[in-house]
């Protein structure tokens, strides 16, 4: 038989060749490719080294195939890892700009970012303002690092109260803040507001008692109104460039601000429209007509008691 002839050395040749080519070791492939000359190895010994051969050149193009998946993976996570820190960055600029930015100005963009809607438009809100009395006392009488702190132990309790009366800060000036009310129906919002505003009436009493000893007690006068707003965005354009603002502005806003500064004493005084939406929940003072700063008309106010029983 044919085999009979072939020395086994060529075999134990060929094997060692195909054991290094398994192991991805091509440094013998001319040695390989001389065992397939017919006029110097039997026709046996030719063919099975160009089986190994064939299979030296599909495990090279495998590998080939497999370092280019290679490389456009690490590409592609290259890019990933790009992207990842651009999202990650815009994350931080959003987290940032959240701090400043009032809660329904970040929901309009993040439901909308390339074009969010921030045009002014009629909108019936409540509108509520709040101040600390005696902020320019305080400032004159006591450090203003103490100052500072007082003023963010405060604003920081009635923040949890707005959020969760689904109010949103628009506005704050040192001693004060502008709120709105904004649900679709307007009795909701009225009496969002008015919850608020006797929430943080409470607080403030409870804070004033866990402070005694460090602070003259705070008063905290606050105004509210309700009506059409004209509820959006506001462009300021100068030399510098363009400055943005959102908010609730018109007649019912000023009226809002203008009770709020006839309050004494840690009072909540409350519009006409915004009482008659609410009489039936809460416990009012008598109306009382008042002459307030650039509003021609006496305004009907009354002073918020209590949630009826």
């Amino acid at each position: 038989m044919p085999h009979q002839n072939i020395h086994p050395g060529l075999i134990r040749s060929l094997v060692e060749l195909a054991r290094e080519i398994s192991e991805g070791q091509y440094g013998h492939a001319d040695v390989l490719f001389d065992f397939t000359r017919e006029d110097s190895h039997p026709p046996e010994i030719v063919e099975l080294a160009e089986s190994f051969g064939m299979m030296m050149v599909q495990v090279e193009a495998r590998e080939y195939r497999l370092q280019q998946m290679i490389e456009e993976l690490a590409a592609k996570n290259r890019e990933l890892e790009r992207t990842l820190a651009k999202v990650q960055m815009l994350e931080s600029i959003k987290n940032q700009l959240g701090k400043f930015v009032p809660c329904s100005v970040k929901s309009l963009i993040e439901s909308n970012p390339t074009c969010p809607d921030l045009e002014k438009r009629d909108e019936d809100v409540t509108v509520l303002f709040l101040d600390i009395a005696g902020y320019s006392r305080l400032s004159e009488e006591i450090e203003q690092s103490r100052v500072n702190y007082l003023i963010e132990t405060y604003f920081s309790n009635f923040l949890d109260i707005i959020l969760q009366n689904r109010g949103d800060i628009n506005e704050t000036a040192g001693d004060g803040l502008m709120i709105i009310f904004r649900q679709p129906d307007p009795v909701a919002h009225a009496v969002n507001a008015a919850r608020s505003a006797l929430a943080i009436e409470e607080k403030t009493r409870l804070l004033n008692e866990a402070h005694r000893d460090l602070f003259t007690p705070v008063t905290v006068n606050i105004g509210i109104n309700s009506g059409l707003c004209s509820v959006g965005s506001t462009r300021f354009q100068g030399r510098a460039g363009a400055r943005w603002t959102y908010t609730a502005s018109g007649p019912v806003t000023n009226i809002a601000a203008r009770i709020s500064a006839i309050a004494k004493g840690g009072a909540i005084l409350v519009g006409e429209e915004t009482c008659s939406r609410i009489q039936d929940q809460f416990a009012f003072s008598a109306m009382s007509r008042h002459q307030v700063k650039n509003i021609q008309d006496p305004v009907q106010v009354c002073r918020l008691l209590s949630p009826k029983s």
